[in-house]
């Protein structure tokens, strides 16, 4: 083998070991990114779970007040018709 072989197959091999190394390090770090995203994502989850509970709750009590302010007058006129 010529000695311009052996640097052609030398650099060639530092080229393979290079494009593995950056894509091991890519792929660690894409799996460490995509833990914290899924975390992040429960979280978030759980906030806006807790955001609707609350929500439903308060519209539940507008809506109490509402039925208890104009259902009792429905009746009455209802019952005076019939």
């Amino acid at each position: 083998m010529t000695e311009l072989q052996k640097i052609f197959l030398f650099y060639t091999f530092m080229y393979f070991m290079v494009k593995g190394a950056l894509f091991v390090a890519l792929y660690v770090v894409t799996i460490i990114l995509e833990k914290k995203a899924r975390e992040k994502h429960a979280l978030l989850q759980a906030y806006l779970a807790k955001k609707r509970a609350e929500e439903k709750k308060r519209w539940q009590t507008a809506y109490n007040l509402y039925l208890r302010k104009y259902q009792p007058a429905e009746k009455i006129k209802l019952s005076r018709a019939a």
